[in-house]
């Protein structure tokens, strides 16, 4: 997790992901271990949470984009490093987008008091919150812009451990290992209800984020182990299980959702 005091705002980078399964997981981990340095922000257990607030219109165009494979597109999340159930600090408001197979983020930090509010309240109350807030920058033009143009409102959360790693003689390279990846759906706030739902059990998610090139014990590791690449969106994956694989979600989005993205 990047620092509250200088976060990381910008990103530019590939992201190759890989799903692992329990022996696998356990044989990569000793060796990031043995030659990258946890994160910073890890707890005793090695690891931190995430959680992740996705944004779509009420058609999931976001999601369509991506199931139909589109180059260029891009979407907006708001994440938050507790599982508390209410919004608290440090939050961002992202804009992540791919470039064919570039991955781009941008972020601005917000104050949470008021977010929740502001969301409830309809899209311009949530426009005015985020272009007045303090840290604005572009990304707060390009989620006011998408909120009225594509009629954004809060869509599904996505919860997780992330183990990270890093090597400050490589900077550029980076690796984390995601479990316990669970859905919810958003409610009109913002925040999460409804069953969670398991989005990767039993495999783990690795992912490795570089900008110039794989480091050459990695690309070996990969290789030896037989690793795959493989598709895996978070937010794809909880749209479909939280509102077409679920009777109850699939109702939440034929009407609580399409009131919700008119106000």
């Amino acid at each position: 997790m990047e620092s509250e005091e200088t976060p990381r705002l910008h990103f530019h980078r590939y992201e190759f992901k890989y799903l692992l399964r329990p022996f696998e997981e356990e044989r990569v981990l000793g060796e990031l271990d043995r030659r990258m340095d946890r994160d910073v922000h890890s707890s005793t257990g090695g690891y931190y949470f995430v959680r992740s607030h996705y944004f779509d219109s009420a058609g999931l165009t976001c999601y369509r984009e991506k199931i139909n494979g589109h180059r260029r597109r891009h979407k907006f999340r708001l994440r938050m490093y507790s599982d508390s159930e209410r919004f608290i600090e440090p939050l961002f408001m992202e804009l992540k987008g791919k470039d064919d197979m570039l991955v781009y983020k941008h972020r601005m930090p917000l104050e949470a008091e008021g977010v929740a509010p502001a969301l409830s309240a309809g899209r311009s109350a949530i426009a005015d919150l985020v272009t007045s807030s303090p840290g604005a920058n572009g990304v707060a033009d390009s989620f006011v812009f998408d909120l009225f143009r594509r009629g954004l409102s809060p869509s599904v959360v996505v919860d997780y451990r992330r183990t990270a790693f890093q090597h400050s003689a490589d900077p550029d390279f980076r690796a984390t290992m995601d479990t316990r990846v669970i859905a919810r759906r958003c409610n009109r706030n913002g925040l999460p209800a409804g069953r969670p739902m398991n989005l990767s059990a039993p495999y783990s998610v690795l992912e490795i984020k570089f900008r110039y090139r794989m480091p050459a014990w990695f690309h070996r590791l990969i290789q030896d182990m037989e690793l795959r690449r493989q598709s895996f969106s978070k937010f794809s994956v909880a749209t479909r299980r939280v509102f077409m694989d679920d009777r109850a979600g699939e109702l939440d989005r034929l009407m609580e959702r399409g009131v919700t993205c008119q106000s």
